[in-house]
């Protein structure tokens, strides 16, 4: 396939609405930048995006669409006619983190104690709302029916992907397609994948369970705190030893707690930490692991393990079809040097994998480091992005929801 080759539409008549298309983004261009930066000024956290769901709506319906609320928090607006719609999804929510930049050398800066735009969804929100505002005035040269999905929560368990799912935004949908800031990337450059590109994240909960006893008589009691240290080594040896070491799987136990005084021995300590795939076979089989390892280490010492875990989403997976479709619109906007294969996976979480789970899709990373300027990471008080970032997204984004209506003709749920 090539870009501008659809059913029923010449190449000339593609690069005219091209050319079309981006004009109309150059005119919203200012006005989704001021999304971002309103959105960035009231963050508000997974679940509780009140504010953020009413200046979206208030926007949307300015530019003549019909926004309708989802899972709570969340908007769904449709943008032209047709039946199989594309999916174009953006999260809303924010991080439960104090924004660090200083007044004067940002942009704009988060006016919520405690709370911000960490992780790029202001940005991600910012060129959905562009990309509805432009379409919508492309009227009916638009070759097919796009919805965009407005998406809570997508920074906490349980997830907004599988709520807005579950209301019925992918029935009949031929794909869906994301992005993602990447703070690693200068403006003008894209990461593009196909296959996995985030991870499960799995959370994990291990109660060692003993016989507590006074500190002085050891042999009469069943240290939980011995057990757990037990549990804790054979855990993470066993990742080494199981899974295969040119594939990525990631466990980490990031809390331990027991025991209630220093004379006594402690009959009970939890554990709680995270498990990582990128293949649900992988996923299964290392829940069995997790399960038996820690039984094991923990009867060496004469306690027992209870183990439970808390399902995170699938596995992000960028469907080969629509890798040629963003492959070839990133290089139509950027030339082939802003456009980088992404080698290797991210160990990190995105609940959009649950659209993965559902229907094809892909996720794009967009370069948000403004050149010649440190990197600023994800999840952290100081985090930003060049702006610049907004129009390039829109563009290229723009351009692969055209041709997806080709690509993939028909839906193909899972």
């Amino acid at each position: 396939m090539e870009l501008g080759v659809e059913t029923g539409i010449t190449q000339e008549r593609r690069a005219a609405l091209h050319q079309r298309l981006d004009g109309l983004l150059s005119e919203v261009e200012s006005a989704a930048i001021g999304v971002r930066r309103h959105l960035h000024r009231h963050p508000e956290l997974g679940w509780h995006e009140h504010r953020t769901q009413r200046f979206l709506s208030d926007w949307l319906e300015a530019a003549g669409l019909e926004p309708h609320p989802v899972a709570k928090t969340g908007l769904v607006v449709d943008v032209g006619a047709g039946d199989a719609p594309v999916i174009y999804r953006a999260d809303i929510d924010a991080l439960p983190i104090q924004d660090m930049k200083q007044r004067g050398g940002a942009a704009v800066v988060s006016e919520v104690q405690g709370v911000c735009h960490a992780c790029g969804h202001d940005l991600h929100t910012a060129v959905a709302a562009g990309l509805a505002r432009a379409l919508h005035r492309l009227g009916p040269d638009l070759p097919g029916r796009v919805r965009f999905v407005f998406q809570p929560a997508e920074e906490v368990f349980p997830c907004g992907a599988a709520a807005v799912l579950s209301e019925g935004v992918a029935k009949g949908a031929r794909a869906a397609l994301a992005l993602h800031a990447d703070p690693m990337r200068d403006t003008g450059h894209v990461g593009v994948r196909v296959g996995p590109l985030t991870a499960t994240s799995d959370k994990i909960s291990v109660e060692v369970i003993g016989e507590s006893g006074h500190g002085a008589r050891p042999h009469l009691a069943h240290d939980a705190i011995l057990g757990a240290a037990g549990v804790v080594q054979a855990l993470y040896a066993m990742i080494s030893r199981v899974v295969d070491p040119v594939e990525p799987a990631v466990l980490s136990l990031g809390t331990i707690h027991g025991g209630d005084a220093d004379n006594v021995i402690a009959g009970r300590v939890r554990l709680t930490g995270t498990l990582r795939t990128l293949y649900n076979d992988t996923r299964e089989r290392l829940h069995r692991e997790v399960r038996r390892t820690a039984e094991a280490a923990a009867l060496v010492h004469g306690c027992s393990a209870d183990v439970s875990f808390a399902l995170g989403s699938p596995p992000t997976h960028n469907d080969p079809r629509l890798h040629k479709v963003l492959k070839l619109a990133a290089d139509d906007v950027l030339g082939p040097s802003g456009v980088v294969e992404v080698t290797v996976p991210s160990t990190g979480a995105e609940d959009f994998g649950e659209f993965s789970a559902a229907l094809p899709t892909y996720m794009l990373r967009v370069g948000v480091r403004t050149p010649g300027h440190p990197t600023r990471h994800l999840h952290t008080p100081t985090f930003d992005v060049d702006e610049r970032a907004i129009g390039v997204a829109m563009r290229v984004m723009g351009r692969a929801i055209l041709a997806t209506f080709d690509a993939i003709s028909e839906p193909e749920h899972r």
